[in-house]
């Protein structure tokens, strides 16, 4: 019996995972990029995701791109990841991780998390993408090493949503976090990352991100280009409204 197209997507998928290439929490190629990529329409590409989506192996989130899921994969994790082009729209945000390492927290960190200085910390600094060209955002953060020790191993695969492999590999769920959202420019190393001139605007996120029974766990400075990065949150449920 001939394959449906649609199930050449799926297989695709399946494969991604099954090798590795895909992993929980990865933000998986775009509609039109499967489709061009497998010779297939974009309807049936939405129709294999569709499928997948109800078989728990892929969480769809509008807006933002489908990711690589299981069974406890839900909507809360987004509530840490709102971010969006410069116009404040929904975008797809690739990231990367070039630099993770295990570091002594200096008196600026020990004093963000809460612990003593010297102590210490895995830190972690990814890069986000809207393409493939200069990144939009870098993301700095510190976590207490004793929650994700082997974090900073560099066999270990980060995904795009990095939560969910804390969530799973060290049994730590951010459940909360504070925030503070300021302008600023970019000094020179941050300017050749972002490819802007030093001195260009740049929106700042400070975050500290707290897990159950586990308390401050992270601190996090997140930098974006101010002409095409956007940060945005909701208080309570428009829907009740």
């Amino acid at each position: 019996m001939k394959k449906k197209l649609y199930e050449t997507v799926i297989d695709f998928i399946h494969e991604q995972i099954a090798n590795g290439s895909l992993t929980i929490g990865d933000l998986i190629p775009s509609e039109s990029q499967l489709s061009k990529k497998l010779n297939v329409s974009v309807g049936t590409v939405r129709k294999a995701i569709d499928k997948l989506e109800n078989t728990k192996l892929l969480y769809r989130h509008h807006g933002k791109g489908t990711y690589v899921s299981d069974y406890n994969f839900d909507n809360s994790m987004f509530n840490f990841v709102s971010y969006g082009s410069g116009t404040g729209s929904s975008i797809r945000i690739h990231k990367t991780t070039p630099v993770r390492k295990k570091i002594k927290a200096n008196s600026e960190i020990s004093h963000e998390l809460g612990i003593k200085n010297g102590d210490d910390v895995i830190y972690i600094e990814r890069r986000g993408y809207i393409d493939k060209k200069s990144p939009v955002m870098i993301e700095k953060s510190w976590w207490i090493a004793d929650t994700v020790e082997g974090l900073q191993q560099t066999n270990l695969h980060i995904p795009d949503l990095l939560y969910a492999l804390i969530s799973k590999q060290f049994n730590t769920h951010i459940t909360s976090s504070k925030e503070v959202l300021t302008a600023g420019i970019a000094n020179k190393k941050n300017s050749e990352i972002l490819n802007i001139k030093p001195g260009s605007p740049v929106v700042i996120l400070h975050r500290h991100s707290y897990a159950t029974g586990k308390g401050l766990v992270e601190f996090r400075i997140t930098t974006g280009r101010a002409d095409m990065f956007s940060y945005t949150t909701t208080i309570g449920n428009p829907d009740d409204s």
